[in-house]
């Protein structure tokens, strides 16, 4: 009987070990995504709060799968403990496959500690979770985790 139930959580713990996997994949197979950052230049920049320290991710998307219509991004998790994002809604992030447009969006943050002056994200972690939306009116959720790239005028630089 023991050794019954074990079988049956290895299979269990394996099916569920599988599909993360899969979600985790699913994201690479039809796009690709990169992210740069803003850090806010002076208080209440973005907030119009002057006592909060915030700034800007940008997350910048491509597509090599012509049937990928768009993105919604459901959860941001910035991967620095001085940091916090909340969104209060989900974000659609556009897919364009040729080379000229270059779609994307903006998440907000805010500095958690108030002795920080500049952050530097250059290689944090941020993990983004949503739903992949076809032409066809299908959708495939998606874990991705990116490291960040830079500053957003090094991006746009390159």
């Amino acid at each position: 009987m023991l050794i019954l139930v074990l079988i049956i959580c290895l299979c269990i713990g394996s099916y569920y070990f599988w599909i993360t996997k899969q979600r985790n994949e699913r994201f690479a197979n039809h796009g690709q995504m990169s992210i740069s950052y803003l850090f806010q230049e002076r208080p209440g920049q973005y907030s119009g709060d002057r006592s909060i320290k915030s700034g800007v991710l940008v997350i910048h998307s491509r597509s090599h799968d012509e049937k990928l219509k768009h993105a919604t991004i459901k959860h941001v998790h910035l991967q620095h403990p001085d940091l916090r994002i909340h969104l209060e809604q989900s974000l659609a992030l556009p897919f364009q496959h040729d080379e000229l447009s270059k779609p994307e969006v903006s998440v907000r943050y805010k500095v958690i500690k108030n002795d920080i002056d500049t952050v530097d994200l250059t290689g944090v972690n941020t993990t983004i979770t949503g739903k992949l939306h076809f032409l066809s009116g299908a959708s495939k959720t998606f874990k991705v985790t990116i490291p960040i790239s830079g500053l957003y005028q090094e991006q746009g630089q390159n």
